[in-house]
């Protein structure tokens, strides 16, 4: 299993709209990207401008069905999200291994 991680910071302001729209955009995903095990959306307590998109996929070969075939290194992102961001999303990976 992957953990996929994609951390935004949000301009000041722009916290619950960026929040609903990802929210809206993501809530077809497990009937629509096979391999997709389970996601959230998550706010930071001490700081709500930092969002993450978590995604937990069986394989690789899921998650690149998910992003593409440079799923390690870009973000998937959506039209105008550039609007809402201080700085362009993190991304990061992570096995589990329990």
């Amino acid at each position: 299993m992957i953990t996929r991680v994609s951390e935004a910071l949000v301009k000041a302001g722009r916290e619950q709209e960026f929040v609903e729209r990802v929210r809206d955009l993501v809530k077809t995903f497990p009937e629509t990207y096979e391999g997709l095990l389970a996601h959230q959306v998550l706010v930071d307590l001490d700081d709500p401008q930092k969002v993450q998109y978590v995604s937990r996929w069986r394989d690789e070969q899921a998650l690149e069905g998910y992003a593409g075939p440079n799923w390690r290194t870009d973000p998937v992102t959506f039209p105008d999200e550039d609007e809402y961001l201080r700085q362009p999303l993190k991304l990061r990976h992570f096995r589990d291994v329990s």
